[in-house]
This record gives C-alpha cells, structure tokens and sequence, in this order.
C-alpha cells in the first residue's frame, strides 16, 4: 500500500493522533532514557562519595570495622555486595582487613582516591586515602552497585510510566476538541437542503475560513448557473408560445378552406403537431415553475381541499370524454411543503390518467393520513398500463411508452416533473399495474409505506 493511499485511508484526527501519539511516545522515552542515566549516575557519585566517607571513616579507626553489604531482597547471601577493605601502616603492614580483602591490590603513590580495577575478574570500584603514615582501601563491586542504582532509578521513575497514558488521553480529547469546528461545519452542511445555495453564515477558525469562503463561492457559481438557466428555459417557453398559438390558428384558418382531403390531412397533422410542441412548452414552463419556486418556505397544505380543486378544474374534460374522476381519503390530511409543488405533481398524473384512458372510465384519486399527515398519495387509471419492464423507466426524461403513444400525445416530460416535483416535498415515486388494468402512480411521503397500489373497490370512492 502507498504512503498516498494510506494518507487518503486515515481521517484528519487519525493522523493528527498518530503523529502526535508517536511524537509524544518518542519524547516521552527519550525523557525516561535521559532521566534514567541521569539518576544513576547521580546514584554513582552519591555511592562514590559514601565509599570515600567509609574509607576516611577506615583511616581514622584503631582498627578493624564492620561495613554494610549493598541491600539485595531477591538474594541476600550474595558475596559481590560485600565491601572488602585493608587498613595498613606504611611502617608496619596490614592493619586491619576484611574477609575477601585478599583480591585488593597494593598500595602505590600517586593511587588516586577513586578507581575502576578488576580484580578476580570483575570490575569493582576502589577508594583509596591516606594520611602519610596509614593507607585505607575499601571496593565495591560495580555489577552490584549497577544493580543496586537500576533498581532505584525504576523505582524514581515508576511515576512517569503513568504519564504515557495520561497524555495519550489529554491529546485525544485536545484533537477532539480542536477539530468541532470542522464537525459543527460537516452538519450544518449535511443538514441544508439540496436546493439550498445561499452563503454559510457564522465564524470559524480561521483554518477554516478559506475552505468555508471556497464553499460559498462554489454555492454563488451554482446559484447563478441555476438562475441562468431557469431563466433561459422561462423566457424560450414564453417566446415559444406565441408563434406556436399563431400559427395553430393559421393551420385552422387553413384547414377550413382545404379543399382536398391531402390537403385537410395535412394540415390536421400541423394542429396536431403545434399542440404537441405546445405541451412540451407548457410542460417546460411547469419545470421551470418548480425550480424557481424551491427556495419558498413551507407550508401546510389542505390536500382534500386541493385535490376538489383540481376536480373542479378538470370537470370539463372529464364530461367531455365521459370520464368519472373520484376522490377517496380522510379529512383532515395535511402535507408540509410548497403546494405549488404538490399542484404540479397532481396535474400531470391527472392530465395523463384523463389523457390515457378510454371513454367512460373511472380514474381514482386517493390518499392515506397517519396522525392528520399524508402519507401517500395514488392516482389509477383504467388506461392500456404499461409493461413490468417499463415501470421503471417511465420517470426518465422524454420516455413515452409505445402502448401509451397510441393512445394520445404527450412530451415524455410529465412523470419526470412528477418525480421531481415529489422529491422537493420530501418523497418518492413508485408506479404498478391497476386492479383492473392500467396504471397507479404513487407519492410516497412516509418511509415505512410500502408503496402498493390498494385493491380498489367500487363503493369505496365519492
């Protein structure tokens, strides 16, 4: 694995604890290193120094001392931890000496007071004083002496083996608490919404700052991009309508003087044509409606009271094809969101319900509540359906199902700005076959719907 990829594998406060971590464990063991020789060799002069004092003490005395051993709990018995010494008289000899005194070596001038020597194979550590008249002589065994000043150094520094752990806490919770900024930024932009491109306002850390100033220059670009082209699609769709309109009616006026059935043939196919074309601009126009409309605030909407509207509004074509439009739900049923957005939706469903289905059918507007809320909403039509292999496709872009192409026109636009426009109330879209044939488009507003058309019933609709 590279050293990129291990760098992209880790979080930022991964790596900040690995490198601080490592950092402070390596400075931590060179302090204990250091810490460690520096007692023991403050131990050293301090065991030196008694060594002398025990010599002088040697020097001074009429004869023969007895000198503690070095303390070894493990093994007391050791003979290395035995301090050997000889007093002797420059004049007369041996003064007086201890048991193992044998190994010393023998006095010359210029000894010094302190030395290594080895002595029966091992390193001691030898004191050496004088008067002129007597010379005092006492050893340590420096194995012993190390052993003696290891343990004591342990036991100094036992302390620090706790600091480690201490520190490894302190530096997580500073790593913690340094990087919330980066956390409260993390959720305040997870919980925008996707349409939500005005500026982050609010102070952070200036390590932030020029990440926060590149985000909200990305979300002017958006912005502006999207006001651009909303814009663009607003202004052609309402250029578009007018030649479109005039020239309908020239088609008309055309077609009333057409002598020749080629002729009327023809110019049918122009009505026909334009009105096609006029769909697709209104449909636009529709789109454009709905992107514009995004950043409105919420709001409650009366769905029963909308869906008679919308009844009221397609009475004239539903009488003219012979078509019973029904509405079946509770009341209260309310909606939060933009009611331009739910209009929308329903009267794309209900202008291809009404579109698609055959003279004197029924077409079903129903819509279940949990506690006063909506939780879906279905629209069903006795149309020719679509085929299994199709339903999920028919909210793309400009698909048109052949089945349904022969039933009528359409621009291929008005379940993709049914999905779209259910998707910016917070929902889904779901499509089925009918009981009974044709097909039943869902909004879905509660996660735990499942999203299945229900078995209709005759008595069960107004």
């Amino acid at each position: 694995m590279t050293t990129r990829s291990l760098k992209h594998r880790f979080s930022i406060r991964q790596r900040l604890l690995i490198l601080l971590l490592s950092l402070i464990t390596l400075l931590w063991l060179g302090a204990v290193l250091a810490s460690f020789l520096q007692t023991r060799q403050e131990l050293n002069h301090l065991f030196d120094e008694e060594l002398l004092q025990w010599a002088r003490t040697l020097l001074r005395s009429p004869g023969a001392l007895i000198l503690p051993p070095f303390p070894d709990r493990d093994n007391p018995q050791r003979t290395d931890l035995q301090r050997p010494y000889r007093l002797q008289s420059l004049g007369k000899g041996i003064l007086a000496s201890s048991h193992g005194a044998a190994i010393l070596p023998p006095w010359r001038p210029g000894t010094p007071l302190l030395q290594n020597v080895r002595m029966n194979g091992e390193e001691w550590r030898l004191a050496t004083v004088t008067d002129g008249r007597r010379v005092a002589q006492v050893a340590e065994n420096l194995d012993a002496r190390q052993d003696v000043t290891g343990e004591i150094a342990q036991q100094l520094l036992a302390p620090l083996w706790l600091v480690l752990p201490l520190l490894a806490l302190v530096i997580g919770f500073a790593v913690r608490q340094g990087l919330a900024p980066l956390r409260d930024l993390t959720a305040r932009l997870e919980q925008r919404q996707p349409q939500a491109l005005q500026p982050i306002a609010g102070p952070v850390p200036a390590e932030l700052q020029p990440l926060l100033d590149a985000l909200n220059g990305l979300f002017r670009r958006v912005d502006a991009a999207f006001a651009r082209e909303q814009e663009f699609t607003a202004h052609a769709a309402h250029e578009l309508r007018t030649p479109l309109a005039g020239l309908r009616i020239h088609a008309q006026l055309a077609l009333r003087h057409a002598e020749s059935r080629t002729e009327r043939e023809a110019l049918q196919g122009v009505v026909q044509g334009v009105d096609r074309a006029t769909h697709v601009v209104e449909q636009l126009l529709a789109l454009a409606r709905l992107d514009a409309d995004q950043l409105q605030r919420d709001e409650h909407i009366d769905v029963p009271s909308l869906v008679q509207r919308l009844r009221a509004a397609f009475a004239a074509t539903t009488a003219a094809k012979g078509i019973h439009l029904t509405a079946q739900g509770p009341s209260p049923a309310i909606l939060d969101g933009h009611k331009t957005w739910l209009e929308i939706a329903l009267r794309n469903l209900l202008d291809n319900a009404i579109r698609y289905s055959p003279a004197g059918s029924i077409v079903h507007i129903t819509w279940e509540a949990e506690g006063g809320l909506v939780s879906r909403m279905a629209v069903c039509d006795n149309g020719p359906g679509v085929p299994a292999n199709a339903l999920l496709r028919i909210f793309q872009p400009f698909y048109r199902d052949p089945n349904r192409m022969e039933e009528g026109e359409g621009s291929g636009l008005g379940l993709a700005i049914v999905q779209r426009a259910t998707e910016a109330l917070g929902g889904r879209t779901d499509a089925d076959a009918a009981a009974g044939g044709g097909l039943c488009v869902h909004l879905i507003f509660s996660p735990n719907f499942p999203g299945k058309c229900p078995e209709k019933k005759a008595n069960a609709y107004e």
